[in-house]
């Protein structure tokens, strides 16, 4: 090899590498990277719903509006279209938004959700749900029924305006919940360069723009995007889309990682979970008495998309797989089918008390049967004997009134079950921000930095779960639950801090081990309560069931390495846990819990059956797209006018013919310009 060439060779290596670093130099220097958070694309068996981008990102110049004279300027005089609105809270409303859309001035939306911040971000006064004002009707007990079907008895959530089921294809909707960066926005994007001068003129370039980049890789309906990625096309296969569901406790909203649930799921979880902590300090009545009934706690994952996870129990029951598989040779849980069912109480919500009660509510379908009518009766005054020993108010609902959205709707589908559901509500929902962003801690009068401090939805949740444990006490051994049964208002505090506030909490501390509890020091952001994809086990749900074995499980001896099952015994689950501190020494005694708590599949039974009919409802066909690494993105940059654009672009191309004709002419006399001595060796 000659040296001039070796030469050559490292000096464009070295080029291509520096071109590299000036590259991102560049590009860090044109960009500045928002961190938000986008609306995604999830399908159901018959469309495509939430929101994508075009393959590159929409890109526009941003635009502020405050009032409706700047909706005019907008849509009546704004010359430099395509824009990226940014809202806020207020006017972040469907029909606004379809508005923006339909003019073709709109590439995209920005929502401003910074919540420690009421100026930026009001709770909308009227309330706000991106839900519909019938949730999971299609699925429920009454989809078909000429007197309840689509709440024509009861508009459970009338403020629901759908958002979250419309189609915002190729029209990306991102929020923003750093200050810091709505102030990037704001001051130094919109008002700095793109703000209209005082007499409405507009502003000369450059302009700041926004790119918003949300591709989906699915489309269509959950058939088409499940059967695609079924169907492998090459070594690599690509996934369009998985279906929701799994082992994860479950909320609902449009945008990705913003699921704080407060009254929606975390007060039903904790006043469960609670009355589990209060019924365990008697677990003996129940578990020596052969007469009394069990107990069976279970929180269903998935219902806020149609049912998915109390759909699949019911499934796994009627083919008796439910908990879980046998094995032969091996111990397992005992089956539990519809047989073994006697009574079924569901916590709801519990957050907001309509005329300061607990509401009862029942099935009218049910009542047609005499046998389970009577049963729902005593069920009811045995309620209102618990709650009146309390002075705890207890109201009734009509017996013509339908269920609320309600896991036991599924169940009752396929049997005549005696049950109750609790709730905070006696007609439409009292929570104004059902499965939104806005079904926040300091909505429900739980927002505290001090975990030791005891807050009022603390002291009524405490109460309630109370009652809900003697209840279940006296439903389960016939007997008079002990006047000392009590929920901890404590755990009740720290539990509501835990799943609302900070995941830094001693609760989570308590129940989980060493390795694990290093995992919390992460963050101080409480978990999602996003269902997620099947492939994805959530720490919600992993945090529950271990919260549920240390109230109810028992602590073995065994050390921390023998701390797991064995071979052929699938009966008990073994966890590890760090256990509460030490008052003395502040330090931690480990012990191992051992519980019957287990998963079970959550995911739709229809992904299981190769020749199901996606034509019926029996089943909910929920999927979310997938995406990759690079797809969702957001970033401001400033652009030129067009006509230095086109200058660019033609001194760009005059350049480059020059070099052509440059290098041809180079070519024709290389022999003359680099002649070679004939004696130069190699």
């Amino acid at each position: 090899m000659e040296v001039g060439n070796v030469f050559i060779y490292i000096t464009v290596i070295l080029s291509s590498f520096t071109s590299l670093v000036h590259s991102l130099r560049i590009s860090n220097k044109t960009y500045i990277e928002i961190q938000g958070k986008a609306c995604f694309r999830r399908m159901n068996g018959t469309h495509q719903i939430g929101c994508s981008s075009e393959t590159k990102g929409n890109v526009g110049i941003l635009y502020h509006i405050t009032g409706d004279n700047d909706t005019e300027w907008l849509l009546k005089k704004g010359p430099n279209k395509p824009y990226i609105v940014l809202l806020n809270s207020l006017q972040f409303k469907l029909d606004f938004l379809k508005k923006l859309k339909s003019s073709g001035k709109v590439n995209g939306i920005i929502v401003i959700h910074v919540l420690q911040n009421e100026t930026l971000t009001p709770f909308p006064p009227e309330g706000f749900s991106p839900d519909s004002s019938c949730p999971n009707d299609r699925y429920g007990l009454y989809h078909e029924d000429k007197n309840y079907g689509n709440c024509q008895n009861v508009t459970w959530n009338p403020v629901g305006h759908g958002m979250m089921f419309e189609d915002f294809d190729k029209f990306p909707i991102f929020v923003v919940i750093n200050q810091t960066e709505v102030d990037i926005l704001i001051q130094d994007c919109y008002e700095k360069y793109n703000k209209p001068l005082p007499d409405g003129s507009v502003r000369e370039y450059p302009l700041c723009a926004v790119q918003l980049k949300d591709t989906m890789s699915g489309a269509k309906d959950a058939k088409t995007c499940y059967r695609r990625t079924q169907v492998p096309t090459n070594l690599n296969p690509d996934t369009y889309c998985d279906p929701l569901g799994d082992h994860n406790l479950d909320s609902f909203s449009m945008f990705e990682n913003i699921y704080p649930s407060a009254d929606n799921h975390v007060t039903g979880i904790v006043g469960l979970l609670a009355a589990a902590e209060a019924l365990s300090k008697y677990k003996d009545d129940i578990i020596n008495n052969n007469d009394t009934r069990d107990i069976l706690f279970a929180f269903f994952q998935g219902e806020a998309f149609d049912y998915i996870g109390s759909s699949r129990t019911v499934y796994d029951m009627q083919r008796n797989v439910f908990p879980m598989v046998e094995e032969t040779g091996k111990s397992t849980l005992h089956l539990v089918n519809f047989s073994h069912i006697s009574h079924f109480v569901e916590v709801n919500q519990l957050g907001y008390r309509d005329d300061g009660k607990v509401w009862l509510h029942t099935d009218p379908l049910s009542q047609n049967n005499t046998q389970t009518s009577q049963e729902i009766d005593k069920m009811i005054q045995l309620i209102k004997n618990v709650a009146n020993n309390m002075s705890l108010g207890i109201g009734e609902n009509s017996k013509s009134q339908p269920l609320p959205p309600a896991s036991v709707q599924r169940f009752l589908r396929k049997d005549k079950i005696p049950a109750v559901v609790f709730s905070d509500h006696q007609h439409s929902y009292t929570n104004k921000y059902y499965n939104s962003r806005f079904d926040i801690a300091k909505a429900i009068e739980a927002n505290t930095n001090d975990s030791n401090i005891i807050t009022e939805q603390a002291k009524n949740l405490t109460r309630i779960s109370t009652m809900l444990a003697r209840t279940l006490y006296t439903l389960s051994t016939r007997k008079d639950a002990p006047q000392d049964m009590t929920s901890s208002e404590s755990i009740v505090n720290d539990l509501l801090f835990c799943y609302l506030i900070s995941r830094q909490c001693e609760m989570f501390r308590r129940v989980l081990d060493d390795t694990d509890n290093k995992n919390l020091d992460e963050s101080s952001l409480p978990y999602p309560f996003y269902v997620s994809v099947t492939s994805t086990n959530n720490q919600v749900t992993y945090l529950t069931k271990r919260l549920l074995s240390y109230f109810i499980g028992d602590r073995v001896n065994n050390t921390k390495a023998n701390c797991k099952q064995s071979g052929n015994n699938k009966v008990n689950q073994y966890m590890w846990m760090q256990g509460e501190k030490n008052t003395t020494t502040d330090k931690r005694q480990g012990f191992c819990s051992r519980s019957t708590a287990v998963y079970t599949l959550a995911q739709s039974p229809l992904f299981d059956q190769d020749d199901y009919n996606w034509n019926i409802d029996e089943y909910s066909a929920w999927t979310e797209s997938s995406w990759q690494t690079d797809s969702i993105q957001m970033r401001i940059f400033l652009v030129p006018s067009k006509h230095l654009e086109v200058a660019l672009l033609c001194s760009g191309l005059a350049l480059l013919l020059i070099s052509l004709v440059a290098a041809y002419f180079i070519n024709l006399k290389a022999s003359v310009l680099f002649s070679i001595n004939s004696s130069q060796t190699t």
